[in-house]
Formats: structure tokens, sequence, C-alpha cells
């Protein structure tokens, strides 16, 4: 009887020993993840051939500082911030909120401008990546940005003037304003003036999923929902259309409003950066929502430790695994043409 109770009790011993050991290995790896790393797997060729369609990466959290509390914007400081040509992972501005990965490719206070195609910061035009590269399709069913005109990247401390905004640089804005307010309501508001008054005493909220028909567009006063600023200059002139006004002396411009408050003045709480993906005629990025708070910057791309070619039917796995990106340092990128 005794031999029997002294084996329970063993085995009592043994098991709470095992689950002492899985508990505090769980832990620790649930610390490297939530402090330490990031697994990242590439879904689209917005960063080809830099990074492919299937490569499975890992990103440095805590360089660019990792989160105080898990979900939350709330960080540790980082190392160093995010510098032009890193490859980083970040938050999207807009309303998916999905995480991305593109190149930063220039910083707070630096001006960046697109001409036939040509990345200019401060005025130097910059060299793609080695594996970065035009592609002759445009952008996915959008049309394709030859021509940026110059945007200065906001930095912490800048006051930004509010009134008048055009529709690319209200969207830019007002996902600078969400991203330092992600608990907020912030919206984007359509004016159309006459002579410095609204035209026909008319307000619009813009915002709605999708490019609409001029028909659909008259059903429609909500259109906020819509990150990307040349399919959203497309439905706000579609809109003027259809208010059937006179459109002689009409401007079209936008405002941001905070909590329903129209925003007339703002202060930026934190730098920003401006990023896009190496294969530029084919990646939704900076160029399109605005520029990436660096609230919203998650990790730095380190490494690829696994890919695999979609393409490649499962059944052939020798062929379907990318053995010689292996490994791979994902590096960075930043030279002046010339």
């Amino acid at each position: 009887m005794e031999k029997k109770r002294y084996k329970t009790h063993r085995e009592m011993k043994g098991l709470l020993r095992f689950s002492k050991e899985t508990i505090s290995a769980f832990g620790m790896a649930l610390i490297f993840i939530v402090y330490v790393v990031q697994a990242f797997r590439i879904p689209s060729g917005s960063m080809e051939d830099s990074l492919l369609i299937g490569d499975q990466l890992l990103g440095l959290k805590f360089v660019y500082g990792a989160p105080v509390v898990p979900f939350t914007h709330l960080k540790f400081p980082g190392v160093k911030d995010p510098r032009p040509g890193e490859v980083v992972i970040f938050k999207t501005p807009g309303n998916n909120g999905r995480a991305y990965i593109k190149r930063c490719v220039a910083g707070p206070g630096q001006i960046i401008e697109i001409r036939d195609r040509t990345l200019m910061v401060n005025g130097k035009k910059m060299v793609l990546p080695p594996h970065g590269k035009h592609i002759m399709n445009g952008h996915q069913g959008f049309d394709g940005i030859e021509h940026f005109a110059p945007y200065r990247i906001p930095s912490s401390g800048d006051t930004i003037r509010c009134r008048k905004l055009s529709i690319r640089d209200a969207l830019f804005f007002k996902h600078i304003v969400h991203q330092e307010h992600p608990r907020s309501e912030v919206s984007l508001r359509l004016i159309l003036t006459d002579d410095g008054d609204v035209a026909n005493d008319r307000k619009l909220l813009l915002g709605l999923k999708g490019l609409l028909t001029l028909d659909e567009v008259a059903e429609f006063t909500r259109l906020d929902t819509i990150d990307n600023w040349v399919v959203l200059q497309q439905v706000a002139q579609q809109v003027l259309l259809s208010l059937e006004i006179d459109r002689s002396g009409v401007d079209l411009f936008a405002e941001v409003l905070l909590e329903g408050e129209p925003v007339g003045t703002y202060v930026v709480k934190n730098d920003n950066y401006f990023m896009l993906g190496d294969n530029r005629d084919n990646s939704l990025d900076s160029r399109y929502w605005g520029v990436v708070n660096r609230s919203f910057v998650k990790a730095q791309a380190l490494m690829i430790y696994f890919s695999m070619d979609p393409q490649v039917p499962l059944w052939n796995l020798a062929r379907k695994i990318r053995w010689n990106r292996f490994g791979k340092l994902i590096r960075s990128w930043e030279r002046v043409a010339g």
C-alpha cells in the first residue's frame, strides 16, 4: 500500500515538474515573440525581387521598440529609429490594419517627390535597390504614379495648418491623426467652396469601400473608408459631377475631423516615414495612403528563414522549397544616383 502511495507521489511530482517546464518554455517563447522577434510571410509581389512571394522572414522588434503591452501602441525605447534604406514591418495606417513590409525611403523632415518614375529625396535622385524594378502593367488596376508632387514628411513637433487641404494631403493627414489617436473617430470631409463659401451649403462626408459608378455615387455621402488618394480623388470628382451644379468658380477641398470636430491646427506628436515597395509599379504604399507614424512601426526585417514557391505543386517538394534563400539577410539600400 505504501509502495503504491510512493509511486503515485512520484508520478505527481514528475507531472508537476513537466508542467512547470512546459509553462516556463511557453512563457519564454511568448516573451520572445512579443518583445524580440516577429515572423512575417510575404503575401504579394510588392517587394520583388528583393523579397519573393512565399518568403518567410524574421523581424527584430526591440530594434525600433517592443510594445510595453501586447497589441498596444505604447512602446519601450528602441535601439534606433527607422533609417532610409531599411526594410520595415509596420501596421498600415488605413482601415485594414494589417502588417505590411516595405522599404523606408525617407524620414521626418525630408521632401519626397517622383519625377518620371524616379524617386527624389531632398532634390536628389535615388537609385532603385539591386533587385527593385518597374513593370509595364501598372498598379494592380489603379493608375500607377509616375509623377508625385513634392511632399514634406512631418516630424515630431511640426504644426500642420489644416484649412483647404488637397485630397492627397487631407488623406495623408487623416492617417497621421488616426495613427496618433487610434481609439478616436477620425474622418474626412469633402468641401465644395465658391468664392470662399461652401457651395450650395453642401458638405459631404467622404468614405465608401471601392470605386462607384456615377449613379451609385449620387446615392452616397459617406466615403471615408477609401485609403487610396488616387481613387478618392476620382470618387470626389464623380460626387462633384453628380451634384449637377454650376462648377465654374467651385473648388474642391477636404478637411479632417477628430471626434466630429474639424481640425484647424495640429501639432504632430511622432516622427513619420515614407515607405515604398521595391516593385514600384505593383505596390500599395506611401504614395497612395501616406506616411507611417513612428507609433505604427513594428520591426526591422532581418533574415529569411524559410521560403516556398507558390507556383510549384506541393508534391514536388524538393523544387517547391527555395533552398538558396534560407538564412538570406535582408539588407538596407540607399544610394544617390550619379
